[in-house]
């Protein structure tokens, strides 16, 4: 560990020094501030006297504790009753302030589950993120919406549980694609029993609660039995279901270790960078593995980065039972208090030394290992091609973000605008936004007066944020899928607001299906070879930002289409709905219906005829 000179830091040492003096031996969080009043470290103490008082002493920190101490200008404090509620208030301050010198947990997105919808009379299964319903159960967390998809998929071929929408479930005549490609057993139109559908969705739920065995079982003398009746057909189908069982159970190449409920973490550092991997294991499964980049606070040890990433990852999602890691904390009884709150249910943490749970952990090391190698690589090629453009655009800054913007519509329905970050480290998807056209005075088929509204509500923040925080979300170059005109009006927004970041705006020339672009900048129009490493990066970002804007854009316009006008009559449920989809055929129909033919549809009485007429013809 690297030695500070005790010299150096004298006077953040005084200013620590003048405060130790006040403070109580009681539990509770501080903050270290600079001379502007920004945070620059955020810490928790069992004991805060003693604590705080380490750090009026210069000798045995290492030179990133050294040089907080040196920027120390003032100190806050908060007393807690615990040294567990001393570590949640760390976390929240942590996430609000984003300080210099802490360890930081930037993905802090929530993980995809499975969500079987028991409050339905049939049971829906679905991919879901969010918080927890009362009446559905979930099993996850998996790593990744693919992973989800994937077990959605095999679960359907197994026990052929529905996954549409309500709308489409109660107002159907006749069954879907699906059940003819045996993947529902279509409920909706009476193919299945209500018994029958429960029962199967009670064996999905012990599929994914890992009991394989018994479910191979229970298909395997079924399967005897439709054999013995000679209905072979029958027999196939669940011969074909027991493979399937068989082939996800060889996939789960990670579970044959006696691990029922863990999350294993693996870590790897290179100088100041570092990967965190996670593997989810949940019923004797492997749900998949996700990396995280942590930033460390400018150098802390393996021990103080794992230990601020399980407090900051677990703020917010659910432990497993086991928490595997490589080696000891020091804060290990707090954490498992911690862990132990947020699951409800007793959590250990450990950290074996020898066996094949040992060899899982250094597994996801290597994991690690590899993610981070990939990372710096890449951050490597595009800090080049960063460097690349300056030179061709003659930029005097360096380019540390980029933004792309671009609209979507479809003769002006479902107008949307969308914006793409990139930066030193890849695409930023936390600052990816969608910005949708509900303004009555802008014309839906007009592109640039959508291109301004877009930099009107970008850049316009500028009069209600801090101008401090607004001016470091800034780019360093804007990118537009569009040509002069839309440069034009952009810069026009961004002169309004005296702001000047360049623009560069990519349009199509003649021989664009050859590979060639027309590039806007300033007063001048070029094109980049067709050979360029700088045009290939231009064209990939912006067929990123046209992947983002037609992906929200169909979103939205499925969703617009999906919707029916009887969503919006008060008092009219899923079954109503169907049985007036039924009689009519379509919301445009039971609209034109009189009071009578209301009257006439099952399950209708008297006062929801007259509210349906009412809504219809008020």
């Amino acid at each position: 560990m690297t030695q500070s000179d005790p010299n150096k830091f004298s006077e953040g040492e005084k200013v620590v020094s003048s405060i130790v003096k006040t403070l109580p031996n009681k539990p509770g969080v501080y903050r270290m501030l600079d001379d502007n009043g920004s945070v620059l470290y955020v810490g928790k103490a069992k004991n805060l006297k003693n604590r705080v008082s380490s750090y009026s002493r210069v000798t045995g920190h290492s030179l990133r504790i050294g040089r907080m101490i040196s920027a120390t200008r003032d100190m806050n404090f908060f007393i807690t009753e615990t040294e567990l509620e001393a570590l949640l208030l760390e976390q929240n301050l942590i996430k609000k302030y984003n300080p210099r010198y802490n360890v930081l947990l930037k993905d802090d997105k929530s993980f995809p589950q499975i969500a079987i919808t028991r409050n339905k009379q049939f049971p829906q299964i679905t991919k879901y993120r969010g918080k927890k319903v009362n009446g559905v159960k979930y099993f996850g967390p998996y790593a990744s919406a693919t992973a989800v998809n994937n077990a959605i998929n095999y679960i359907q071929k197994i026990f052929q549980l529905r996954n549409c929408r309500d709308s489409n479930f109660y107002g159907r005549s006749r069954a879907c694609l699906l059940h003819f490609i045996n993947k529902c057993s279509a409920p909706c139109v009476g193919k299945i029993s209500e018994e029958e559908y429960l029962k199967t969705v009670e064996d999905a739920e012990n599929f994914l609660l890992g009991k394989h065995t018994e479910i191979k079982d229970n298909l395997q003398s079924n399967m005897l039995k439709a054999s013995e009746k000679l209905d072979f057909e029958r027999a196939a189908f669940y011969r074909d279901r027991i493979e399937l069982i068989a082939k996800i159970q060889s996939s789960q190449n990670i579970n044959n270790l006696n691990v029922e409920d863990a999350d294993v973490i693996g870590l790897f550092r290179l100088g100041n960078e570092v990967c965190i991997q996670i593997f989810f294991i949940r019923s004797y499964e492997n749900r998949g593995n996700h990396a995280f980049f942590p930033k460390t606070g400018g150098g802390a040890d393996d021990t103080e980065i794992l230990e601020n990433f399980i407090a900051q990852f677990y703020s917010a999602k659910i432990p497993a039972r086991e928490i595997l890691i490589s080696s000891s904390l020091r804060n290990n009884e707090v954490l498992v208090r911690f862990l132990t709150e947020r699951r409800n249910q007793k959590v250990v943490v450990r950290s074996p030394s020898r066996g094949r749970v040992k060899d899982l952990i250094k597994t996801a090391e290597k994991n690690a290992k590899e993610a981070l190698e990939r990372k710096m690589a890449m951050k490597a090629s595009q800090k080049s091609l960063f460097e690349e453009v300056e030179t061709w655009l003659k930029l005097e800054k360096k380019i540390k973000k980029i933004e792309v913007y671009d609209n979507s519509h479809i003769q002006g329905s479902f107008p949307i605008g969308c914006l793409v970050a990139i930066n030193l480290e890849g695409y930023s998807k936390s600052d990816y936004r969608k910005y949708n056209i509900k303004d009555s005075s802008i014309n839906p088929k007009d592109d640039l007066a959508i291109m301004g509204h877009i930099f009107e509500r970008r850049f316009g923040k500028v009069k209600s944020e801090n101008l401090e925080d607004f001016k470091k979300n800034l780019p360093d170059l804007i990118v537009i899928d569009g040509g002069r005109n839309q440069m034009n009006v952009a810069s026009a927004v961004l002169k309004k607001y005296k702001l000047e970041i360049p623009i560069l705006a990519i349009a199509k020339g003649e021989k664009r299906n050859e590979g060639r672009e027309d590039f806007y900048f300033e007063d001048r129009i070029f094109s980049f070879p067709t050979s360029s490493s700088v045009l290939f990066f231009f064209q990939r970002i912006r067929d990123e930002v046209h992947r983002f804007a037609i992906g929200s854009h169909r979103q939205k316009r499925s969703s617009g289409i999906n919707k029916s006008e009887l969503d919006e009559v008060y008092g009219i449920g899923p079954k109503k709905k169907k049985e007036l989809l039924q009689h009519f055929g379509s919301a445009k129909e039971v609209g034109k219906a009189s009071l009578k033919d209301l009257l006439g549809v099952k399950g209708i009485s008297k006062n929801s005829a007259e509210i349906i007429f009412n809504h219809f013809n008020s």
